[in-house]
C-alpha cells in the first residue's frame, strides 16, 4: 500500500531529508544575517536619536512637543483632539491641519510605553527607517534579486544626504515618515496586485501603510500621489507585461485596502480640505511664493550635484541637500551600456520611465517658473528641495531596474553590476559622516516637554484664522483662558462685563472649528487671536455702553460643522471596513494553514 503526498520529495531517504533540512537551516541563517545587517544600518543611522539627548535641530523638538501634547489630550479625554492649548494660545487647531493621525499614533504609543513621549517619538523614526529599507528590499526581492543584491537600492536610499537631512537638519518628522512609507506602500501594493490570493501580510502592510501615509504630511501626499499616478499611467501604456498583470479584480483588492486606509484619516483631512484656505498660511499665497523664490538657490547645480555633503550656505546650516551623484552617474553609464548591448524587454522600458520621470522632477524642482505655473495647491510647498525625495526615489528605482536587467544579461553586464558596490560604500561612509555631524543643540530634548514648548506655540501660528478683520487690541480688556480650564476641548468662563464690550482673547482657533456662545466673534488681534463682543446679541457699536455690569458666561466647544462630523463618520467607516477586511483575510489564512 502506498500513500501519495501530492508532491514527491527528492531523495526521500534520511540523507535526502537531512539535505533539505540543511538547506532550510542555511536559508534561515542567511535570512537572519540579512535582517541583522539591515538592523545594523538603521542603528548606525539613528544612533544620535538612540544614544544622545540632543534636540537635533530644526523642527525635531517641535514635533516631539506636539506628540507629547496629543498624548496628554488622549489620556485626559480618551480620544484625540484637533486642538493644542498652551498659555500663549488655547484651542489652536494644530492637529486639524498637520499630521493629525501620526501624532495620534505616536501619542497613543507614548501612553502604551508608560507615558514616554521621547521613546515613542524616537521609535517612530526607527520604524520609518525600517519601512523605507524594508520596502525597497521587498520590491527588489519581488523583482528577482537575491538577498544581498536586494539590499543595494535600500542602502542607497536610506544613506542619501537629502533623506538624512529630513532628520538631522530639517527635523521634519511628518515629511520623513511620509517619504519613508512610499517604498513600503508600493511594495505591498505590488504584492497584493500580483498575488492570485490575497495574503495576510501584504494586506496588513498596505492597509497600515495607507493609514500612516495619508495621515502624515499633506504636501507629500499630494505630490507623491500625483507622481505615482503619472508613472503608473506610463507603465500601463508602455509596458504590456504590467498591463496584463493589472486585472480589474486585483485592482479592486488594492483599492479596497488603500481607500479605507485613507478614509481613516478623514477626521482631520476633511477639515483640512474644507478650511485650509482660511488659515494664515493657507491664505498667504504671496508669502509661500516669496519663500519659494528666496530659497531656490538651495537647489542650484553646485548644491545638488556634488560629491560632498557640505551644508548649504545662507543661514541654513546642517542642510546637506546633495543628490546621490555617483549613483546617478552609474545609472547613466548603465543605460548607455544597456543600449550598446541592445537590451530589450519590460525592465528596459521600466528603466526608461523611471529615468524620464526622475529627470522631469529634477527640472521642475530647479525652475521656479515651472513650479509657479502649476495649480496653486502644488505651489505652496514653500521649498522646492522638498521634491528631492521624489528624485531620490526615481534614482533608486532606476538602480533597481539596472540590477534586474543585469541579473539575466550577459556575463559582462553581471560584472558591471558589481561596480555599484563602491558607490554604495561611499554613500554609506558619507552617511556615517553626516549622522556623526548631527546638530549638537545646547538644550537637551527633554526641555521640549517643559517651558520650551511654549516658545514653539508662540512662534508657529500658521493655522490661526485669517479671514477676520484686524481689530486694534491696545487698551482692550483681555480674556485669558488657562489650558487647565479646558476639558474635552470645552471651556466655560463666567465674568462680569458690560453687554457688547469688546475683549481680546488668547483663543487661537477660528469660527470654522469652534462654536462660541455668550459672545460674538468680531475680528482678530495682531496675533491672529479672536476678539469677542460679549453678549450673544451685542453689536460692535455698543462696545462701550453706559450700562451696569452684568453676569455673563462665555462657552466654547468644538464646532459640529459638516466637514467635522462627516470626517469622523468617514474615519469610523474606514476603520470598520479595514477591520472587517483584515478579519476575513486572517480567517482565510487560518483555514489555508489548517488544510495544508
Amino acid at each position: 500500500m502506498s500513500v501519495s503526498l501530492g508532491r514527491r520529495l527528492p531523495h526521500a531517504r534520511g540523507r535526502g531529508l537531512s539535505g533539505i533540512g540543511r538547506r532550510a537551516s542555511s536559508a534561515r541563517v542567511r535570512g537572519t544575517v540579512a535582517v541583522g545587517s539591515a538592523a545594523l544600518v538603521i542603528g548606525v543611522l539613528a544612533w544620535p536619536m538612540l544614544l544622545t539627548s540632543s534636540g537635533l535641530g530644526g523642527d525635531w523638538e517641535h514635533h516631539l512637543w506636539y506628540v507629547w501634547q496629543q498624548s496628554l489630550a488622549i489620556r485626559a479625554n480618551g480620544s484625540p483632539s484637533l486642538f493644542l492649548s498652551t498659555s500663549y494660545s488655547v484651542l489652536y487647531p494644530q492637529y486639524a491641519f498637520y499630521g493629525g493621525t501620526i501624532n495620534v499614533i505616536a501619542g497613543a504609543l507614548s501612553l502604551a510605553l508608560g507615558g514616554s513621549p521621547i521613546a515613542a517619538y524616537v521609535l517612530t523614526y526607527v520604524l520609518a527607517f525600517a519601512a523605507a529599507y524594508g520596502g525597497w528590499c521587498w520590491l527588489a526581492r519581488a523583482a528577482g534579486l537575491g538577498r544581498w543584491p536586494a539590499q543595494a537600492p535600500a542602502l542607497l536610499f536610506v544613506t542619501s544626504a537629502c533623506y538624512l537631512t529630513l532628520v538631522y537638519g530639517q527635523g521634519d518628522w511628518a515629511e520623513f515618515i511620509a517619504v519613508s512609507m512610499i517604498p513600503l506602500i508600493v511594495a505591498a501594493g505590488a504584492a497584493v496586485l500580483r498575488a492570485e490570493q490575497l495574503r495576510l501580510l501584504p494586506a496588513v502592510v498596505l492597509a497600515a501603510g495607507s493609514v500612516v501615509f495619508f495621515g502624515s504630511h499633506d504636501l507629500t501626499v499630494l505630490w507623491a500621489s500625483t507622481i505615482a499616478i503619472a508613472v503608473t499611467g506610463a507603465l500601463l501604456v508602455c509596458v504590456p507585461q504590467v498591463r496584463r498583470m493589472v486585472r480589474p479584480g486585483r485592482v479592486l483588492r488594492v483599492a479596497a485596502l488603500v481607500i479605507p486606509g485613507g478614509l481613516a484619516n478623514a477626521w482631520f483631512l476633511l477639515p483640512t480640505i474644507a478650511y485650509a484656505s482660511h488659515t494664515k498660511i493657507g491664505s498667504s499665497y504671496g508669502a509661500a511664493r516669496e519663500t519659494l523664490l528666496y530659497t531656490m538657490h538651495l537647489v542650484s547645480f553646485d548644491h545638488l550635484f556634488t560629491l560632498t555633503r557640505a551644508s548649504t550656505p545662507a543661514g541654513v546650516p546642517d542642510y546637506p541637500l546633495s543628490l546621490p551623484t555617483l549613483a546617478i552617474a552609474w545609472v547613466l553609464v548603465s543605460i548607455a551600456l544597456l543600449l550598446a548591448l541592445a537590451c530589450r524587454g519590460a525592465w528596459m522600458r521600466i528603466l526608461a520611465i523611471c529615468a524620464a520621470a526622475t529627470a522631469a522632477v529634477t527640472v521642475l524642482m530647479t525652475h521656479s517658473g515651472l513650479l509657479l505655473a502649476l495649480p496653486r495647491p502644488y505651489t505652496i510647498l514653500q521649498f522646492s528641495y522638498r521634491l528631492e525625495g521624489y528624485v531620490l526615489t526615481g534614482v533608486t528605482a532606476a538602480v533597481l531596474a539596472v540590477l534586474v536587467i543585469a541579473r539575466s544579461g550577459p556575463r559582462r553586464l553581471r560584472l558591471w553590476s558589481w561596480t555599484l558596490l563602491p558607490v554604495l560604500v561611499l554613500s554609506a561612509i558619507g552617511a556615517v559622516q553626516q549622522v556623526d555631524a548631527y546638530p549638537h543643540t545646547p538644550l537637551p530634548r527633554a526641555d521640549a516637554l517643559t517651558g520650551l514648548g511654549e516658545v514653539f506655540a508662540e512662534t508657529y501660528n500658521d493655522y490661526t484664522y485669517a479671514p477676520l478683520s484686524p481689530v486694534p487690541d491696545r487698551g482692550l480688556p483681555r480674556l485669558a483662558i488657562a489650558p487647565s480650564e479646558i476639558h474635552d476641548d470645552r471651556v466655560s468662563v463666567a465674568l462680569r462685563a458690560r453687554p457688547g464690550q469688546l475683549v481680546d482673547t488668547n483663543i487661537g482657533g477660528g469660527p470654522d472649528l469652534l462654536h462660541i456662545t455668550g459672545a460674538r466673534v468680531v475680528g482678530r488681534d495682531s496675533r491672529y487671536q479672536l476678539v469677542l463682543a460679549l453678549g450673544s446679541g451685542a453689536s460692535v457699536a455698543s462696545a462701550h455702553p453706559r450700562t451696569q455690569l452684568a453676569s455673563m458666561r462665555v462657552s466654547i466647544s468644538p464646532a459640529q460643522s459638516l466637514p467635522v462630523v462627516l470626517g469622523r463618520l468617514l474615519t469610523l467607516l474606514g476603520a470598520v471596513v479595514l477591520a472587517v477586511e483584515l478579519a476575513i483575510v486572517s480567517a482565510r489564512a487560518l483555514l489555508r494553514a489548517r488544510s495544508s
